[in-house]
């Protein structure tokens, strides 16, 4: 008997593919960078990031879709690129909810900390279906968030959507002296397959 599908089993580490590990470590280095340069800096007196221009001409926002384009080589064309960004006031709640354009699957969320959050900043990430309910992305499990200090994370949920439906980033500042701004950029590719 033959199996259509077998898998080999996984590479032992001398025989991993370091050199492409290297080259996306050099692209979210990148994507951390056009993230730093949009912050506010949190405390008075501390200079704000320069800037490092990788796309000549394009705006900051504009920058990070490029970059993000450019990590996901492959269904770049067909995918929506949803970006998620709001200054959260000290000792605040807010969220921001954007249209879920077709059916597909949330691919890739990147969250991106900055320096001086302090893990005060917590954030998560919904699906809401038309027909009512919330189903918990990033993370998995209701009433439980991401929270991180100077760092960016991309996370892979593979979480099939239905439209019409939304995307929900929530934050929740409990810093009660900086505001803070924790960017999200979802991705979200098409799919043929029947979602749920």
């Amino acid at each position: 008997m033959v199996m259509k599908e077998f898998q080999p089993p996984p590479e032992p580490p001398e025989r991993a593919p370091w050199e492409e590990v290297k080259f996306l470590a050099q692209k979210i280095d990148r994507l951390v960078t056009v993230l730093e340069a949009q912050m506010v800096p949190t405390v008075p007196g501390v200079p704000a990031v320069t800037p490092m221009i990788l796309f000549p001409g394009a705006p900051p926002a504009q920058q990070l879709v490029l970059l993000l384009q450019e990590m996901v080589p492959g269904a770049v064309g067909a995918s929506a690129i949803i970006p998620f960004q709001k200054t959260i006031a000290t000792a605040w709640q807010d969220e921001q909810e954007r249209l879920i354009p077709f059916n597909g699957i949330i691919e890739n969320v990147i969250m991106g900390f900055p320096a001086g959050c302090h893990q005060f900043l917590e954030v998560d990430v919904l699906y809401l279906p038309a027909g009512g309910g919330r189903k918990y992305i990033i993370p998995t499990i209701a009433d439980t968030f991401i929270a991180l200090d100077d760092f960016t994370v991309l996370f892979r949920p593979n979480y099939p959507i239905k439209a019409p439906g939304n995307l929900r980033v929530e934050w929740w500042n409990y810093d009660s002296l900086n505001v803070h701004t924790v960017p999200v950029i979802a991705t979200i590719s098409p799919t043929r397959l029947g979602v749920t």
